[in-house]
């Protein structure tokens, strides 16, 4: 079912189907798209706010396995002008792991500096401190 412009009363309605088509099999890509069109009104998302992010399979640099990746906005970026350059790339199972060393919310500070233990894209912005919430969602 298409949308239309109608259907929203409060904010615009930004997706074009014919450019996430031409998208369709590159999610980081589709995540970019739909970051900006978030970003890209202030009702919705704060200039340098909001967080998005997908899971993808990306093959393993060293062993060329395929292994399940986490691109995140990295930290201080905007979702409105997003590219690929302010992204973070993150493997998944490693920020899983990091569950079984949380000692608390008291300790959250110690948490940020363990991302950089779970980078897989070395050119990678700094992570998000709500990486840990993307991760351990189940969607991708």
């Amino acid at each position: 079912m298409e949308k239309t412009k109608q259907q929203f009363n409060h904010v615009s309605y930004l997706w074009d189907d014919k450019k996430a088509a031409d998208l369709e099999g590159n999610e980081v890509d589709l995540l970019i798209y739909r970051s900006n069109i978030l970003g890209a009104d202030l009702r919705i998302t704060n200039y340098g706010g909001g967080n998005t992010s997908c899971k993808t399979f990306e093959a393993d640099p060293l062993t060329k396995e395929s292994v399940e990746v986490m691109w995140v906005k990295g930290s201080g970026g905007d979702i409105g002008t997003l590219t690929k350059a302010g992204l973070a790339g993150l493997y998944v199972d490693k920020l899983r792991a990091l569950q079984g060393i949380y000692r608390g919310i008291e300790f959250e500070d110690e948490m940020v500096g363990l991302f950089n233990h779970c980078i897989y894209d070395l050119d990678s912005k700094a992570p998000s401190i709500d990486t840990p919430l993307h991760a351990f969602l189940p969607f991708k």
